[in-house]
């Protein structure tokens, strides 16, 4: 027994509470993501130009990082999303729930270099802030889940069938345009994170060194990275995942496009 997940042996009432709280938290992740950062807002970025009133220690020009500022939302709103939809149906879909869990503890861990590069503090107060971002989002998210063990395994595979059918039809992953699709957009993400990471300690700026844009980019392609990873291994909950995956893709090229066209 002692092997056991303690979510396998609690009373069903326990369990039932465990979603309740569960469900409550992940709708005010979506609501901070969604609404609060103003992401319903900054998604049109590419085709819509904000100003920028933020405070940012330096002149910021707000068409220099109109890149930038669709992908943070583009990943942010990913985020949202996805706790929304494990909110609405938690249960069955730790994979989709390990998915948000770890863009939220990239964000957070993110949001260490952006405090340094834009000099707001120092390291101590850089790391503090960066920790405490993780320990209020992505730590009570994957805590209140019943099955925050297998959340923390990056979910359970779904195995296709009932139980006399499962050794024949094994687990059950994408197949075919969809697999294709989540391998190119996976590598893509590896490479937009890598490649901008490399940019910007070769020199690369948009407009001041002080400027945190390429966080915006390396956070976006490690989540969609660990978003395809999670789908194609078959984890509970990759078909929601997927469609999320799709959608940023999508909202990548045309928004891209857009701005290059524009």
């Amino acid at each position: 027994m002692a092997s056991t997940s303690v979510d396998q042996v609690v009373p069903g009432r326990v369990r039932a509470r465990r979603y309740l709280l569960f469900r409550i938290f992940a709708v005010l992740v979506a609501l901070v993501f969604l609404v609060l950062f103003g992401v319903w807002q900054s998604i049109l970025t590419p085709w819509v130009l904000f100003p920028d009133a933020t405070d940012h220690g330096w002149v910021r020009t707000a068409e220099l990082h109109r890149y930038a500022d669709a992908a943070a939302a583009a990943g942010m709103g990913a985020a949202g999303v996805g706790a929304l939809v494990a909110a609405l149906r938690p249960a069955r879909r730790s994979g989709l729930v390990a998915w948000v869990g770890g863009t939220l503890t990239i964000i957070g861990l993110g949001s260490i270099a952006s405090v340094l590069l834009q000099q707001h503090t120092g390291l101590l107060g850089a790391l503090v802030q960066g920790l405490v971002t993780v320990a209020v989002t992505a730590v009570p998210l994957v805590l209140l889940h019943p099955e925050r063990r297998t959340v923390l395994r990056g979910g359970a595979a779904v195995v296709g069938g009932p139980a006399g059918a499962r050794a024949s039809r094994g687990t059950d992953v994408p197949a075919g345009a969809a697999r294709i699709g989540l391998l190119a957009l996976g590598g893509a993400g590896v490479v937009l994170a890598v490649g901008m990471l490399i940019w910007r300690l070769t020199g690369g700026v948009f407009e001041s060194p002080r400027e945190d844009d390429v966080l915006s980019f390396v956070i976006l392609g490690l989540s969609v990275a660990l978003g395809s990873r999670l789908c194609l291994t078959g984890r509970e909950g990759w078909r929601p995942l997927v469609v999320i995956l799709a959608v940023v893709g999508a909202y990548a090229v045309v928004g891209g496009l857009s701005l290059a066209l524009g």
